[in-house]
């Protein structure tokens, strides 16, 4: 019994992951066309048509681009919750939906899915209702976390121990304080319901992980005031300095807007 993953884009302009056990394969999030995505699932062997579920994070254009176009063609079944699902702008950037497609899914709720538990939980991001996923299969768990400014004690009470993390690094702050962006887009970005820094997601991680943690994979890093190695040196040296089951065995990567999907990763 296997559960694997694989990141098809991460980032401001779009984000996609592809999830596959035995029995079920899903994408969290559609932010690119229906043509990019279906050329990104050809690189690692999969087919668009063979996705039967799409759950959506939040309304946002760069997790949603592609949903109406893929709904239509295939019939995809769509997971969220009402908030999102019913906004304003989810319905115009997707366009006509199916409404038999549309299927729930409420922070702090879980279902299953084949052979997946798939459980959705609240995030602090500047979106009607954002809410990210945990997926459970035997006894593996992946966590998935992006567009979040702020973890509290109960998100970080639900994401503990997971095999594998998949998880936002977005900036270096004084890269991003000292970058050309207009002022209230550096402040959107650093406050609560922005994205997590380097120093942040390290500080996530160092709460969270244990000793059945192998891989983290960071991701919707900014082109403009990051890279992989900032990223990469940022939170190995908060994880090394403060939390006792880091090793250089862990397996942690970075991933570009510019990289090609990652190879697939076992939970």
């Amino acid at each position: 019994m296997s559960l694997k993953l694989s990141v098809l884009a991460s980032g401001s302009s779009g984000n996609i992951i592809y999830i596959e056990s035995d029995e079920t394969s899903i994408l969290i999030d559609a932010g690119l066309s229906k043509k990019r995505t279906e050329i990104l699932l050809n690189r690692i062997g999969k087919d668009l048509r063979d996705i039967k579920s799409i759950f959506i994070s939040h309304e946002h254009v760069d997790h949603i681009r592609g949903i109406g176009v893929i709904n239509r063609c295939y019939d995809t079944l769509i997971y969220g919750n009402k908030d999102t699902l019913n906004c304003d702008k989810f319905k115009k950037t997707t366009g006509i939906i199916n409404p038999d497609s549309l299927n729930f899914i409420e922070s702090d709720e879980s279902i299953i899915l084949g052979d997946l538990k798939i459980t959705a939980f609240s995030t602090s991001h500047d979106s009607i209702n954002s809410q990210f996923y945990m997926i459970e299969h035997e006894d593996k768990k992946l966590v998935c976390l992006t567009d979040i400014g702020h973890v509290d004690s109960k998100t970080l009470s639900i994401i503990k121990c997971a095999d594998v993390y998949l998880i936002e690094s977005n900036h270096n702050v004084d890269l991003l304080l000292n970058g050309n962006r207009p002022e209230f887009n550096k402040q959107r970005i650093l406050s609560k319901v922005g994205h997590l820094s380097n120093e942040d997601c390290g500080s996530v991680l160092s709460n969270c992980i244990d000793e059945n943690t192998h891989s983290i994979i960071l991701c919707h890093l900014s082109n403009d005031h990051n890279n992989k190695s900032i990223a990469l040196k940022s939170v190995k040296k908060i994880l090394s300095e403060n939390c006792s089951f880091f090793s250089n065995s862990l397996n942690i990567i970075a991933f570009t807007q510019k990289d090609d999907p990652t190879d697939f990763i076992n939970v």
